[in-house]
């Protein structure tokens, strides 16, 4: 283009920078040529392709060899048609790497679309092989492994070079899991050589190693269909996702939300997730959140297409606000029971054309109200416990529309099968200096609280709480509640802190990056412990980076544990620790380890969580600590975006 415009204005204009950038064009297309020459000896190309992309690889590092020197000699007369020449053999030759990085085919969408799943109507009748896995490795594998690609010498693109190998043996083991390379390499740590597919490629998504393990596990039949082969329950609900709908959400075309539009929803104290992996939709939990109003809900707007679930259960919402509803128009399942509701509000939900569920337990709706829901065509399932309505009422609801199931008392599937909600812990904070008093709470009459303080199960054999309990070290609360004639509830368990020491310096060995900085290093021991809403300005966040503090006691003192909180968010690309060591010196000069703990990585999509890392170890008298924790650096193989950079959020690290 500068060459383009000097010769258009009769100009010298941009001689100096031309010349500068053919003299460094030159140097990368010899080097380009140089390393591509090593990478062919490597093998696993297509022979005629590598030939040609080889041949105009040299020719373009020769052709910007003469343009170079051209150009310093006062512009030959042979300059510009070299110019032209050099321009169309690079092009060319890109090309032809493209091929052989990708495959021959690599420019034909229709051949090549990440998103062609193939839709099955009859599920049970599908061939597993052609129907289910073939299109994994078509996606995923074969673009590597094709006949103008074969590394490995081994060609996935047909069965028969599927059954032969490659230069390392089998590709599996028919009926042995354990010993099938091909599921070796998958569950490989992504940073490994030899996972596969490579770092930087298109990952299988975990249904599709599920099914993968599935298929080989029972016996690797290329023609058995899936009616053929017993499948778990896991099997049964990946294989109906590729059932073809014919109705309701699944035939809508809605694009996903993007992630940066969630994270802001989340950071005005909104709780939303995605409803599933690689699913467009999300929901949206409010229950029992005061100041829940029309207003309130405008923040979903961004997400208005893709919101199928709103709980708005125990909330301080109004009929008024209920009009926000609108909206929404591919709302699934409402929650509104323990509200203020009335059958002025229920007209709000008239025109939503994809409910199915809807929770009005403990409302003032009356039978007035149900004529309303008679005009929703999808809903199926309809709680009406303690409300208003009669049961005249319901039974002709009932019967004017009787495929809809409508609970007008206890029913397992909505309350459970009388079981009790776990007590409520309350203390002041998470972390303590001399002493916390911590209460058990339960919202229901003669219910017995039994606890825990070691880290062990509760049960009616533990501590009765009859009292607040005073904390004065390091402890792991548990507790559950249990009244005669129910279920015992589920176990509550909570970590508490104690601050034994304070440092007077904590020093970073890395910054937190600018986004998630906090106060810098003493956000970690200021006892202001960071919320679920990793954006609330007291996190240290690290992005694909470990964390390294040393602290300073000030004096020696004996140590025999460290508490590291930290923040676990899957769908924002934020994972807990995957290890911790910590390491004691008595100069801040030479350290001896004292402890190294491996944590498991998440292998799901989950709730934003805060937790408490404690780990002790034997007495020890220092004055300094250094406390390295591990981060995993990219997101897992299941992710939806696996080997993205992830990140690290640390907050309080307490001593004592």
């Amino acid at each position: 283009m500068m060459e383009l415009h000097d010769k258009w204005k009769q100009q010298q204009q941009f001689q100096a920078a031309i010349s500068f950038t053919l003299f460094w064009g030159m140097i990368g297309a010899i080097i380009a040529a140089g390393t591509g020459y090593a990478l062919s000896l490597n093998g696993g190309y297509e022979a005629d392709l590598l030939s040609n992309h080889q041949w105009l690889g040299f020719g373009v590092a020769g052709l910007s060899t003469l343009l170079y020197l051209g150009n310093r000699n006062s512009k030959q007369t042979f300059y510009f048609p070299l110019f032209v020449i050099t321009i169309l053999a690079l092009t060319i030759a890109g090309h032809l790497g493209g091929s052989l990085t990708h495959g021959s085919d690599f420019l034909s969408p229709s051949a090549t679309s990440k998103n062609a799943k193939k839709a099955i109507v009859d599920i049970d009748n599908a061939v597993i092989y052609d129907d289910l896995i073939h299109p994994i490795l078509k996606e995923k594998c074969i673009r590597c492994h094709s006949a103008s690609k074969t590394k490995g010498d081994l060609l996935m693109a047909t069965i028969e070079g599927i059954q032969k190998g490659g230069k390392t043996g089998a590709l599996f083991v028919k009926g042995d899991t354990g010993n099938s390379l091909m599921l070796q390499r998958i569950h490989l740590p992504l940073a490994e050589k030899e996972h596969m597919p490579p770092k930087g490629k298109q990952q299988l998504l975990t249904d599709e190693i599920a099914l993968l393990t599935w298929w080989i596990k029972e016996g690797a039949d290329f023609k058995a269909k899936v009616k053929d082969l017993p499948k778990a329950e896991k099997i049964e609900a990946i294989l109906q996702k590729f059932i073809v709908p014919t109705e309701g959400l699944a035939t809508l075309q809605v694009s996903p939300v993007n992630e940066t539009v969630l994270e802001k929803i989340r950071a005005d104290g909104i709780p939303i997730y995605r409803v599933a992996e690689n699913s467009p939709f999300v929901e949206v939990d409010l229950s029992r959140k005061k100041n829940i109003d029309k207003n309130r809900l405008k923040a979903l707007n961004p997400v208005a297409k893709q919101l199928i679930s709103l709980n708005l259960g125990a909330t301080d919402i109004q009929d008024k606000d209920l009009s926000i509803l609108s909206n929404f128009p591919h709302l699934q399942k409402i929650f509104l029971q323990q509200t203020a509701i009335t059958d002025k509000g229920i007209l709000a939900l008239k025109d939503l054309a994809y409910l199915e569920y809807l929770n009005l337990y403990k409302t003032k709706v009356t039978d007035k109200g149900l004529p309303i829901l008679n005009q929703l065509k999808r809903l199926k399932k309809l709680y009406l416990w303690q409300t208003a309505t009669t049961k005249e009422g319901v039974v002709q609801f009932v019967n004017s529309k009787p495929k809809t199931i409508v609970n007008t008392g206890v029913d397992n599937a909505i309350f459970g099968d009388a079981r009790l909600k776990s007590p409520a812990i309350f203390a002041e904070k998470d972390l303590f200096k001399d002493s916390l008093v911590v209460e058990l709470k339960m919202n229901f009459n003669a219910v017995n609280i039994y606890y825990t303080l070691d880290g062990s199960e509760p049960d009616s054999t533990s501590f009765l709480y009859t009292q607040p309990i005073i904390l004065d070290k390091t402890t792991t609360l548990k507790a559950i509640a249990q009244k005669e004639g129910w279920k015992s509830s589920e176990v509550i368990s909570k970590q508490f802190a104690s601050v034994k020491y304070t440092p007077t310096k904590v020093t970073l060995k890395k910054q937190p990056h600018e986004r998630y900085q906090a106060n810098g290093s003493k956000s970690l021991i200021d006892l202001q412990k960071g919320s679920s809403t990793f954006t609330d300005g007291l996190w240290l966040g690290y992005e694909k980076e470990h964390l390294i503090a040393t602290l300073d006691l000030g004096k020696t003192v004996t140590v025999s544990s460290v508490t590291v909180g930290a923040l676990e968010a899957p769908g924002s690309y934020i994972f807990y620790p995957k290890g911790m060591k910590i390491s004691i010196s008595d100069n801040g000069k030479n350290y001896r380890e004292v402890l190294a703990k491996k944590y498991p990585t998440a292998t799901e999509n989950k709730p934003t969580e805060v937790a408490n890392f404690t780990e002790s170890f034997p007495a020890q008298a220092t004055r300094f600590i250094r406390v390295s924790v591990e981060s995993n650096l990219v997101n897992p193989a299941w992710h939806p975006a696996p080997g993205a950079p992830c990140w690290l959020f640390i907050d309080e690290i307490s001593v004592e």
